[in-house]
């Protein structure tokens, strides 16, 4: 029987098996549960606030026990709502993890109004339940539990194809691809893709803004008109624009965007100079070394293979940065990227991926990346460098990769900038990165592009190599 209950009649269970250590009142429950995953909660909370209500998909279980109803189903959810409701609730929490819990449930509460009672669904007792709660949580059952959908039917789920957000995604990726050293642009594209992709994909969809940028969509991809150097300062100031207080009522009508295109005028690349050909998107490379050499090069000088030492450029004018210079499509995955300090059979492999051109063979070569970020993830995890375990999901195992090579990678202002993409293309935006990865072996239309192949290399090169440290000592 289902039955709609008011929070304060409803207990959490302090036998619930999520606690390691045995707890003995209901605020040792809350604090238990907020200790085991801080940030995850917020997020079960902030959703609640979001949408003004819990899942409907999935009912609460409860069962009566000394006159009281115990919630023996649907403790996270519980405790968000306790929270919500008492934000001193977290004080013990946030002082043992260092963070201010008390003031962040208090202003995810006054952005919203979050429920005040719950649906439960009253079982008989625990016994009764149990079978409900083992299917819920241990896994598919040979069918009969949770059937998880696999990354590329998530990905046709979450992804429409040619929707205004994907095409703000693949143009974030592209620009993300071209400028890997423009921090103050990563930063931008990081924050457009979380807060305001589909402003960014209402403003590129206008084909006039593509042609004034110097862009054009092509197939899954885009193709520049320009040469990169000469797109920087447009690209970057919609980004910049968008990261700031830009919004999508700025630019809702033809009218308004003709407006916003036309006052950043000495931004857009001069036509005289547009390509006679266009080009894919590919990194540029700075006071004339390969962006390659140079992500490389910051990861371990023994991992780098510079052509040609850097140089002074006599020529250029002091005070100024010397203008990129376009590089080449990168014609292999990890072009270049040494890693002494892995396994030789792992080395083998990479050298032997090193061989594949992509524009040859963009389906081989997307999945020797999966392969190859897997084992080098899987020796981390055990050399004990990555604190993870090989049977968590991909996406678990590069976050505690990412977060031994730096722990601030979950920082969006204090991370190392170079993990940047790594960081937001599989642990936010639904991790497309991983959902890629995944579809590359196991979606029978997995079909990639070369384009999307060097992204992926791009995006996974600096966690390779930072792994590769970790293994050598030298972080």
């Amino acid at each position: 029987m289902i039955q709609n209950e008011p929070i304060s009649g409803l207990l959490l269970d302090e036998t619930n098996p999520r606690f390691a250590d045995a707890v003995s009142s209901q605020d040792d429950a809350i604090t238990a549960l907020l200790q085991d995953a801080p940030m995850k909660m917020l997020a079960l909370a902030k959703d609640i606030v979001a949408q003004g209500s819990l899942n409907p998909t999935e009912t609460a279980v409860a069962v009566e026990e000394d006159g009281e109803l115990v919630v023996i189903e649907g403790n996270r959810r519980l405790a968000c709502l306790k929270l919500l409701a008492n934000p001193d609730l977290a004080a013990d929490a946030g002082t043992n993890l260092d963070l201010d819990l008390v003031k962040r449930y208090k202003a995810l509460a006054s952005t919203g109004t979050p429920p005040s009672s719950m649906d439960v669904f009253l079982a008989e007792n625990r016994d009764a339940a149990k079978h409900w709660i083992d299917l819920r949580h241990t896994g598919e059952n040979e069918g009969v539990g949770v059937l998880e959908w696999a990354a590329w039917q998530t990905n046709n789920y979450r992804r429409k194809r040619g929707s205004q957000a994907d095409r703000a995604t693949i143009f974030c990726e592209a620009i993300e691809l071209t400028f890997p050293s423009d921090t103050a642009l990563l930063s931008d594209v990081a924050t457009v893709r979380r807060t305001r992709l589909t402003t960014l994909g209402r403003l590129i969809a206008d084909p006039d803004v593509r042609s004034d940028l110097g862009f054009e969509f092509e197939a899954d991809g885009i193709v520049y008109h320009y040469d990169p150097e000469d797109l920087r300062a447009g690209v970057a100031r919609v980004f910049a624009d968008l990261a700031g207080s830009l919004s999508v009522t700025d630019i809702k009508t033809k009218e308004q965007r003709r407006a916003y295109v036309s006052d950043r005028h000495e931004t857009l690349p001069d036509r005289s100079r547009r390509l006679a050909k266009p080009q894919v998107p590919s990194a540029v490379a700075v006071d004339g070394k390969d962006e390659d050499d140079q992500t490389a090069a910051s990861a371990s000088t023994e991992a780098a293979d510079q052509d040609e030492p850097a140089t002074d450029d006599q020529s250029a004018t002091p005070g100024k940065t010397p203008k990129a210079k376009t590089q080449k499509p990168e014609p292999v995955i990890f072009h270049k990227l040494k890693l002494p300090n892995v396994n030789p059979r792992i080395n083998k492999l990479l050298q032997g991926a090193q061989k594949i051109n992509i524009d040859d063979s963009p389906q081989v070569a997307g999945i020797l990346i999966r392969i190859l970020l897997e084992l080098v993830v899987s020796e981390g995890i055990e050399k004990g460098v990555v604190k993870s375990t090989e049977g968590a999901k991909l996406s678990k195992k590069l976050r505690e990769a990412l977060l031994a090579i730096d722990p601030e990678c979950y920082n969006p202002i204090k991370r190392q900038k170079d993990l940047e993409m790594a960081w937001t293309r599989t642990q936010d935006n639904d991790g497309m990165a991983v959902q890629s990865l995944h579809a590359f072996v196991h979606n029978l239309y997995g079909d990639p592009t070369a384009s999307e192949v060097r992204n992926l290399s791009s995006t996974f090169r600096p966690v390779l190599a930072g792994i590769d440290q970790l293994l050598g000592g030298s972080v």
